[in-house]
C-alpha cells in the first residue's frame, strides 16, 4: 500500500506551512513533518481514520492536531484528498479531484 497526496491535499499543505511560517519555519516544518507522520500511519492501518458518511462516501478523516486528515483507500494506495482545519465548515469543502 502507498500513500499518494492530491493537488487539493499539497496546496492545503503549503498554505498550512505558510500560514505558520509567518511566525516561525521551524514550527511551519515541525508541525508538517507531525501531519506526515500521521498521514504514514494510514499504510500499515488504512481504517485507522473514521468513515465520514455525511461528508462524502467511501471518505475516512484521521486527527492530527488540529487538523483532519481526508482520505480514501483504494486498491493499492491510500490517496489524501485534503487537510483541514478542524474548525472548517467541513461538508462544503471540495473533496473529490475533477477527473
Amino acid at each position: 500500500m502507498k500513500l499518494s497526496l492530491t493537488a487539493a491535499a499539497r496546496e492545503d499543505l503549503l498554505a498550512l506551512w505558510e500560514y505558520i511560517a509567518v511566525h516561525d519555519e521551524l514550527a511551519a516544518d515541525r508541525y508538517l513533518d507531525q501531519v506526515r507522520e500521521r498521514a504514514m500511519e494510514l499504510i500499515p492501518h488504512p481504517e485507522l481514520g473514521r468513515s465520514r458518511p455525511e461528508i462524502f462516501p467511501e471518505i475516512r478523516s484521521l486527527l492530527c492536531r488540529n487538523h483532519l486528515i481526508f482520505y480514501r483507500i483504494e486498491k493499492e494506495m491510500i490517496q489524501v484528498l485534503r487537510v483541514l482545519h478542524g474548525s472548517m465548515d467541513l461538508p462544503y469543502q471540495d473533496y473529490v479531484e475533477d477527473e
